[in-house]
């Protein structure tokens, strides 16, 4: 009994002393272990998207639908971001590494494809325009009519062009 009185007597006469911190800890490491597995899922989607299309068996028509495991109604691709628009910023190179993500947004070369359900944004996607270009996107996709012609670029720039298939 004379153990338990000297632990209970080395603990703060309040609680909240100990709670508090402990509480913030609890919910900022929630919060970054969400934020974390966001994040590498977004850079190893980009990472699988530029394998499938800059694979030197690469097929002429690619299917978005065939790429995407998830549900949505709508994309929207926008060929260069500009800073302060939509976007998941992802803290300690999580997503982009050392200063990548800064470096094209700022030369006008990110691309971003934005995935829509009912509404909501499902899926945020960014890649670099310079590898994976898009031509003749307007307006929101279907499905359905997300369909690209695959082609290759000429000389030592590599990457891909994908242009709307009509």
């Amino acid at each position: 009994m004379a153990m338990i009185k000297d632990a209970l007597s080395a603990v703060p006469a309040k609680p909240a002393l100990i709670i508090a911190p402990l509480l913030a800890v609890l919910v900022l490491s929630l919060y970054y272990r969400d934020q974390y597995h966001k994040c590498v899922d977004i850079r190893q989607a980009r990472a699988a998207l530029n394998a499938i299309l800059l694979a030197p068996d690469s097929p002429a028509l690619f299917r978005l639908a065939d790429f995407t495991d998830f549900a949505w109604t709508k994309v929207r691709i926008v060929a260069s971001v500009v800073p302060d628009t939509i976007s998941e910023t992802c803290p300690l190179d999580w997503n982009w590494a050392d200063g990548e993500r800064e470096r094209l947004l700022a030369s006008g070369r990110l691309t971003a494809m934005m995935f829509g359900q009912q509404g909501q944004i499902v899926r945020y996607l960014e890649l670099r325009g310079d590898e994976v270009e898009f031509r003749q996107v307007e307006g929101n996709l279907t499905p359905e009519s997300a369909v690209f012609n695959l082609a290759r670029k000429s000389g030592n720039a590599g990457g891909v062009t994908l242009t709307l298939k009509k």
